[in-house]
């Protein structure tokens, strides 16, 4: 069977992507650094490679990297960096034997830049990429508050009014840098908080083929960070706005979004993501969507044509316990001054047993007991970061 070639599995959550694609049948090579050992462990990866992640490295680079594991399969972007990789070593990629579906340059560039079409039941915000200079200038007064600013992919702050965006650019060091942009983007929902997110599979002729929908009940940063628990569930509306979405940008691949539902039960869309994110895919796979398994079947037959289906179950529910060094888990309490290492130890260990109990519990991330010494070695792992965190109250 032609193997699936995942990046970074030193990730947790990328790694548990590997193992729901092992459990669904699939045969996994990947690469990460360091060489943790869950991804020695692990029954369902058969070869690993020392691979540095893509924002160490330089393109070109990463690509020399890449060239020297001989790597041959069904490649799968799970970050913005490696997508984004992917398009621009498209040729490179197709010479090593590493199959893929992804979109071309224009739509890339235009949902990396959130730059969504209009379509029906999918409010698009005011949005735009400003510099640094203009947004200290008289620009900056005039824009719709309260508003998203977003200095890059992996971080967001909502800024109520022009007083708290001025302290946020000094905070980034606005002044130092005017030339550098920012993404902005309006919130309109108001106090209402009811995220979801949805993943659109879209094949070789851009025509949506697999949806996934779930409700996000704690997400990091304002909606825009990592997830934190979730819950399957049909969300039809939604499931056809990302569709249209997709082909509306001609997409090839996975495409994801993040939307919010207002009182009045419109979606307005929070977040493009032009990869497969892997904290809902993993939920997806646990509640039969069958996402990675569609599209390694497109990416070795191009002929296949297949029906758009939402195969969900909507029962799986995900929660962040698990974690590496990168996220720590939600229950992670910090250390309190003064406390006794007695003390602490106390409350370290009755944290870890709540959130094994939590009735939640469905859907783990990494943890497979199939997979037992892998899923064992993650666990560890997590105990010691969040052990950690209570010593010296680290985020």
């Amino acid at each position: 069977m032609t193997p699936l070639v995942l990046h970074d599995l030193q990730d947790a959550q990328i790694f548990a992507l590997a193992q729901a694609a092992g459990r669904a049948g699939l045969v996994v090579d990947g690469m990460g650094q360091p060489l943790e050992p869950w991804m020695r462990a692990s029954r369902y990866v058969r070869h690993i490679h020392e691979v540095p992640s893509l924002p160490h490295l330089t393109r070109s680079l990463y690509a020399w990297y890449l060239r020297g594991t001989g790597l041959s399969g069904v490649w799968l972007p799970c970050t913005e960096e490696v997508a984004a990789f992917t398009v621009r070593y498209r040729g490179l990629l197709e010479k090593m034997g590493l199959g893929f579906l992804a979109p071309d340059e224009d739509a890339f560039r235009r949902a990396a830049r959130r730059e969504a079409p209009e379509v029906a039941g999918l409010v698009r915000p005011f949005s735009a990429w400003m510099r640094m200079a203009q947004l200290l200038g008289e620009e900056g007064a005039s824009l719709p508050y309260p508003l998203f600013v977003r200095p890059g992919p992996a971080m967001a702050r909502r800024v109520e009014h022009h007083a708290a965006l001025m302290a946020f650019l000094r905070e980034l060091g606005g002044e130092r840098r005017p030339e550098a942009e920012v993404h902005v983007q309006a919130d309109a929902s108001g106090e209402s908080r009811r995220l979801a997110a949805a993943i659109v599979l879209a094949d070789g002729r851009g025509r949506a083929v697999r949806v996934f929908t779930a409700r996000l009940l704690r997400v990091a940063q304002e909606g825009f960070g990592v997830v934190r628990a979730a819950r399957a569930e049909r969300i039809p509306e939604l499931a056809e706005a990302a569709c249209m979405l997709a082909e509306a940008l001609a997409w090839r691949g996975f495409l994801a979004l993040r939307a919010n539902q207002t009182p009045d039960g419109r979606w307005h869309l929070l977040d493009l993501c032009p990869y497969l994110p892997a904290d809902v895919a993993v939920l997806a796979e646990a509640d039969g969507a069958g996402l990675v398994r569609a599209y390694h079947a497109l990416v070795c037959d191009a002929s296949l044509r297949l029906s758009c289906a939402a195969l969900q179950r909507g029962q799986a529910e995900y929660r962040r316990m698990l974690a590496t060094a990168f996220y720590p888990p939600d229950w992670a309490v910090p250390a309190v001054p003064g406390e006794s290492w007695l003390r602490r130890g106390m409350r370290f260990v009755r944290a870890f047993g709540d959130a094994w109990r939590a009735p939640e519990r469905v859907c783990l991330g990494a943890w497979d007991r199939r997979d037992l010494r892998a899923s064992l070695a993650v666990v560890g792992r997590t105990l010691h970061n969040v052990w950690r965190h209570h010593r010296h109250g680290a985020g």
